[in-house]
């Protein structure tokens, strides 16, 4: 039996007359009249997987459309097209700043816009954040060490207190108790209670312990005084311990749960008291592993609860969760827990010190750099989260409060933060890559949105990236500028010419300070792109060898031998070469047909079959000789030698 030539067997193969190789085996065509090799682009066929998620995803248009046109669902989907996705993911994004996604019970259709600025309208110098925040009826109070101010329009003038504090006593809690002000305040030895009336009449009510917490709880009083938790009433009565912590532990938050009053502390727990015929007593603990529990809340039966975790230096990690109040032979734990969002910044003490709840929301305060500190939004009905009002300062967010339908919030060492009625001039939303389940690349063809009318120095900016990481950085260099909105209301879509696995959108909102751009919707159209090819090159599987310049031999059974070596390969893995036009193709031997016969009526025959292999191209690389080498062929040998 006649054996096949392998391509170490000839160093230049097409020049003795071979034509292609499937892996190291060289074969023959036979190209001619009717026998025409040919090389061709798959069909694109529609996937089965339905990726429609909006009403702009269904379109009468070629190809596939990512659509968003609601975004209440919260921030932290780094995937459009995932496996193990939900309802909840086509209101879903990446990341945003400035940026309202959650303007939607007012009444008005819904749109995205610029949120509101907020400004410093009172200076605070603690070193130590002992500034605290309550309202009592809409005057507003804000510690700043031993200094007590108030503001009765607003937060537009602030006056300072004058108090009976004895000198020297740092403001270490403020509770409001209907229109009355208690305040908590001690020097590191000794402490005291004050409560001040809505007249200005400051009374020391009890010097019994170092006091450094105070909270109004179901018409009473919970007072922290070091390790120990204490039941106060008001007046001069505090009561014996309630709780108390292993030394060098403090209390850090409490908050009334309903059923219990729920207090977090520094050893890690979660601690219930339930009031038992007109006194608080211990109910259950949970424990909150490897974390610090900082501030807890509960808003519509849900618990919320912040923490931290120390690292060397001053790095902190941040986290919040959400759990529910559970109850079991009359002790009171937290079961389900949840994290919504975990803040991890180099060199940053990221945790919460405050929550604030709502009706629908719940609010913490985050510094994110030495320069700025956010409100972060948990909107209750999609259980979305999103970064909010912004404080040009970096500092711990210690007390949140509304008043006015205006928030305020203090960060540390810096001032009292108000929300005004101005909005910012820019704001970002930045979308989860969609890939539309394929990993081949695809061809994005054009970008649309819509808008409500612009007003005069309002717009709407769209930035394309094909890099997934590229969510990771809203300055990353790969955000081109692919379409800009200064007028109008959009529906017009612009042409793209990208060619990518992913698509990813940076959606900008530029106002002009007074007024706000209102975003409605954005889609991205892309078509499939054909990647694999087919190639049918009919093969001679004839006896006869055709060399060139030499004359023609005859190798009995060389025909059946070439016919069977291919037909092993059917439904093979292989890699082919063609040596003109270079092509290379890796893919499968789809099949090979049956042995056919050409022009038998006229003498000449040739015996062919077709070989049909679907594949995707592969590089190609031109064949390195000492030739091509600087210094044999251009210096050392042609032109000097």
């Amino acid at each position: 039996m006649p054996r096949l030539t392998t391509q170490a067997e000839v160093s230049n193969p097409k020049r003795k007359g071979y034509d292609f190789r499937v892996d190291n085996q060289l074969y023959r065509a036979a190209i001619g009249p009717n026998r025409e090799m040919t090389i061709q682009s798959s069909d694109v066929t529609d996937r089965d997987v339905n990726v429609r998620q909006n009403a702009e995803d269904f379109t009468s248009n070629l190809g596939r459309v990512f659509s968003r046109n609601n975004f209440s669902g919260g921030s932290n989907l780094d995937t459009a097209h995932r496996r193990n996705g939900n309802e909840k993911d086509v209101i879903r994004y990446w990341d945003s700043q400035g940026i309202d996604v959650f303007y939607q019970d007012l009444g008005q259709a819904y749109n995205i816009q610029l949120l509101n600025t907020t400004s410093n309208v009172r200076s605070l110098s603690s070193s130590d954040n002992d500034n605290y925040l309550a309202v009592v009826g809409t005057a507003i109070y804000v510690a700043d060490d031993t200094t007590l101010y108030k503001s009765t329009d607003n937060g537009q003038n602030f006056s300072t207190v004058s108090t009976e504090l004895t000198a020297g006593y740092n403001i270490k809690g403020l509770a409001a108790h209907g229109d009355l002000l208690y305040i908590a305040a001690n020097n590191g030895s000794a402490g005291e209670i004050e409560q001040l009336t809505s007249g200005g009449t400051s009374t020391q009510k009890s010097t019994a312990q170092t006091f450094d917490g105070i909270w109004s709880m179901k018409g009473k009083f919970v007072v922290a005084a070091g390790t120990g938790l204490y039941q106060y009433d008001g007046a001069t009565t505090v009561s014996s311990v309630i709780i108390n912590l292993p030394s060098g532990q403090t209390w850090t938050d409490v908050t009334d749960a309903g059923a219990v009053i729920l207090a977090t502390a520094t050893d890690g727990r979660v601690y219930s008291l339930k009031d038992v015929t007109g006194t608080f007593t211990a109910k259950g603990q949970t424990e909150i592993t490897n974390e610090i529990p900082t501030c807890i809340a509960e808003s519509n039966g849900l618990v919320f609860y912040g923490t931290k975790e120390d690292q060397t230096g001053a790095k902190k990690i941040g986290r919040l969760y959400r759990a529910e109040l559970r109850v079991a032979d009359d002790l009171y734990v937290l079961a389900n827990n949840q994290l919504i969002k975990e803040w991890d910044i180099d060199g940053i003490d990221a945790s919460p010190n405050d929550i604030y709840a709502t009706r629908d929301s719940v609010y913490v305060g985050i510094k994110e750099s030495g320069s700025t500190s956010f409100l972060w939004r948990y909107y209750l009905p999609t259980t979305g989260i999103a970064r909010y009002y912004r404080a040009a300062a970096g500092g711990l967010v210690k007390s949140i409060a509304k008043v006015d339908e205006q928030f305020l919030f203090t960060v540390g060492a810096s001032g009292l933060y108000q929300q005004t009625d101005n909005f910012e001039e820019s704001g970002f939303i930045i979308t989860s890559p969609a890939d539309f389940f394929t990993a081949e690349s695809k061809q994005f063809v054009g970008a649309e949105i819509e808008t409500e009318e612009l007003a005069s120095g309002e717009s709407v900016d769209v930035f394309i990236s094909n890099k997934f990481e590229a969510i990771n950085n809203s300055s990353d260099s790969t955000w081109d500028l692919e379409l800009s909105q200064q007028s109008g209301t959009g529906g017009e879509e612009v042409q793209l010419q990208r060619v990518a696995r992913y698509v990813t959108a940076k959606v900008e909102l530029n106002g002009n300070g007074t007024s706000t751009p209102k975003f409605k919707s954005l889609q991205i159209r892309a078509l499939a792109r054909p990647e694999l090819v087919v190639v049918q090159i009919p093969v001679n599987i004839s006896d006869r060898v055709e060399r060139p310049f030499r004359k023609p031999i005859r190798v009995k059974n060389l025909g059946e031998t070439i016919y069977q070596s291919l037909k092993q390969k059917e439904g093979d893995a292989v890699t082919l070469e063609l040596f003109d036009p270079s092509e290379i193709i890796r893919g499968v031997v789809e099949k090979i047909s049956y042995p056919i016969q050409s022009n038998p009526n006229i003498g000449s025959v040739t015996q062919y079959a077709i070989l049909t292999v679907r594949g995707t191209r592969q590089q190609t690389f031109s064949q390195v000789t000492s030739g091509d080498i600087l210094g044999v062929n251009g210096f050392a040998i042609m032109r000097f030698g």
